[in-house]
């Protein structure tokens, strides 16, 4: 009977163990899943433009924010700035009347047109976002905190606020926060969230983060797997360089008007990641603009840049050379065609053979010229 007992007193201690082990560990701790939303461009009284659909911005939100609320299990929704055309109260009425429909708690970073434009400043605006957003508890439109145990979320801002600019600049104290940040959680899955760039998607330097090689190089000193979300170009790119990842998602008034479902999983000796690219369901609307926008593939980009997964092995071998190098390679524009190529080398081959017939026709000249005076 003793023996029974015992050993039914020893499975129930395995079974309470077990049932400890399963409360302490927990795979949603692992796992940092969110959406991204950039450039709603949300706008009360403008028409739409060839470039941006301003007058359907408030239902291409709903119709976003509907098909957000569908996702199971989110954490957060990030918007990476531009979240209203310009800074008028009016403006982030409806933006924020809007977000009620959300089912999940939302964060943001702030673009030139949420404080450069509209007239309202910068302290109006935080205001604003800290009685519209419960979640918004920060003093300042940069700020850090932690949503889970193993990842740092760092949200910046580059708005020039000073004049009315499409350019962005770090701020010398947020870059010295940035590296103070960086610097401490070298243990920890790395998110930044900016509305500029630091890579761009494509090159268009009135639009450039005029620091970005500042940012960069404070970046490349580490190992830990770091992501840069961004928004402002209206494209969509991901560039993986070493262990930092780059990311630009497209605007949502501007085709291929799309959001991202990015879910980060954080295992002992790598990092997977999972971009899920979501576009507008409102077609008539999305094609529209298609058929107004210029280059509207460049802002569309390849499917690698849309819908994509792959795995970062922690401690990376890459040195910071390599990632400096690869950061500046892709700063630059793309690679010409073949047949650009061709067209290039034939114009240097035939202005090379024009050259040498003047050079040939100049000094048959000089020497007619000579005979002529020899023989005077």
């Amino acid at each position: 009977m003793k023996n029974k007992l015992s050993k039914i007193l020893v499975i129930l201690c395995l079974l309470l163990i077990g049932a400890l082990s399963c409360f302490a560990f927990s795979f949603r701790n692992m796992t940092l899943d969110f959406v991204q939303i950039s450039d709603t461009h949300i706008s009360v009284d403008r028409e739409d433009t060839s470039y941006k659909a301003l007058g359907s911005s408030s239902v291409l939100l709903k119709d976003a924010i509907e098909q957000i609320n569908e996702i199971k299990g989110l954490d957060f929704v990030l918007f990476t700035g531009d979240m209203v055309d310009s800074a008028t109260v009016d403006n982030y009425r409806e933006y924020y009347t809007l977000l009620t429909k959300l089912h999940y708690p939302t964060l943001n970073a702030f673009g030139n047109h949420d404080l450069s434009y509209g007239g309202l400043e910068k302290d109006v605006v935080l205001d604003i976002v800290k009685k519209c957003n419960p979640n918004y508890t920060f003093s300042d439109t940069f700020y850090a905190f932690s949503p889970k145990t193993d990842y740092r979320i760092i949200v910046l801002d580059a708005t020039i606020s000073d004049r009315n600019t499409s350019n962005g600049e770090l701020s010398q104290e947020q870059l010295q926060f940035l590296e103070n940040e960086l610097s401490q959680n070298q243990d920890k899955v790395i998110l930044i969230a900016m509305h500029f760039p630091s890579v761009q998607p494509f090159v268009a330097q009135e639009h450039a983060l005029l620091n970005a090689d500042e940012f960069n190089e404070i970046l490349i000193k580490y190992k830990n797997p770091i992501v840069v979300v961004s928004g402002h170009y209206h494209a969509a790119k991901i560039r993986r360089i070493g262990n930092i990842v780059f990311v630009s998602t497209p605007s949502l008034v501007t085709y291929p008007m799309a959001f991202r479902h990015i879910k980060i999983v954080n295992y002992k000796d790598r990092v997977s990641f999972k971009f899920d690219f979501i576009s507008t369901r409102l077609e008539d609307i999305k094609e529209k603009n298609r058929q107004s926008v210029i280059s509207y593939a460049t802002l569309a980009g390849y499917e690698k840049d849309r819908q994509t997964s792959f795995v970062l092995k922690k401690k990376h071998p890459k040195s910071i050379r390599y990632k400096r190098n690869k950061i500046k390679n892709a700063s630059k524009t793309a690679k010409t065609k073949k047949s650009e190529v061709k067209k290039l080398l034939e114009h240097k081959d035939l202005k090379q053979k024009k050259n040498r017939t003047r050079k040939e026709k100049k000094s048959k000249k000089n020497k007619k010229i000579e005979q002529e005076n020899t023989l005077q």
